[in-house]
């Protein structure tokens, strides 16, 4: 796709193409990679499946941070925008990262390093199956990011269509609490949190009131253990991907 045609595509990620310009996105992703703790991973060597990648901002950045292999993981069917913005890119970068339609239901017979999931758990019916099947995938690391809510219950809440943004797809915000648990369940371990800021001032934080629909936050977790919890597939609304070998207790 000729460099031409940049202005007609529609972007969701700003990214710095190698003249300097920078992509028409909704979402500064360069400037804000803490907020995803993407800035945290050693990915030299590594395999990365990205879960949701869009305009393929992290699977590009990954691929030149040093990732030997990198899957990119969508359905353009889901949300809006093709897939214009990641060809392009693709080609732009000269990049050997493979595009594949997919689900994270569905995830592809292969085991990764590291598996991202961002922005995807809370527009999910079935956080709990999707979770599962991103830690059974991962051999290393899972870095999560969406809408997360500082708590050491493990709680879900439920949001109304419309209620979040005006968006009819979010349906769950979770507990930092939550992530954590089915982590443990599925042999992994939190090694970091970074929870978003609104308030501009430490006493406006203070004062703030939790709102769980609105808060935003990114969780690491590493395999500590070989486990996969031990649910009857019936129990699901969607199977894991898989339930065999050692179970947690």
């Amino acid at each position: 796709m000729p460099d031409a045609q940049l202005d007609t595509i529609r972007w969701f990620h700003q990214v710095t193409l190698k003249d300097g310009r920078v992509t028409p996105g909704q979402v500064d992703i360069a400037r804000h990679e803490h907020l995803y703790l993407f800035d945290r991973l050693e990915l030299h060597g590594k395999s990365l499946l990205d879960i949701g990648c869009w305009d393929g901002y992290f699977s590009f950045m990954a691929e030149q941070r040093g990732a030997r292999r990198v899957l990119s993981l969508d359905d353009p069917a889901f949300r809006w925008g093709g897939l214009d913005g990641y060809n392009f890119l693709h080609q732009h970068f000269q990049s050997t990262a493979e595009w594949r339609k997919g689900s994270i239901f569905e995830l592809p017979d292969e085991r990764f390093d590291v598996v991202l999931c961002y922005g995807v758990l809370y527009h999910l019916g079935d956080p709990l199956a999707a979770m599962i099947n991103c830690f059974h995938a991962a051999l290393q690391e899972v870095v999560f990011e969406g809408v997360i809510y500082d708590s050491d219950l493990p709680t879900l809440f439920l949001i109304a269509p419309h209620e979040l943004d005006g968006d009819p797809t979010n349906v769950y915000a979770m507990s930092t609490g939550y992530l954590e648990k089915v982590a443990a369940m599925c042999g992994f371990a939190r090694v970091d949190c970074q929870m978003r800021r609104y308030a501009s001032t430490a006493l406006r934080r203070f004062f703030r009131k939790a709102s769980p629909r609105t808060d935003r936050a990114a969780m690491r977790f590493r395999r500590i253990a070989d486990l996969t919890p031990n649910y009857r597939a019936s129990c699901f609304s969607v199977p894991p991907k898989a339930l065999l070998g050692r179970t947690a207790p």
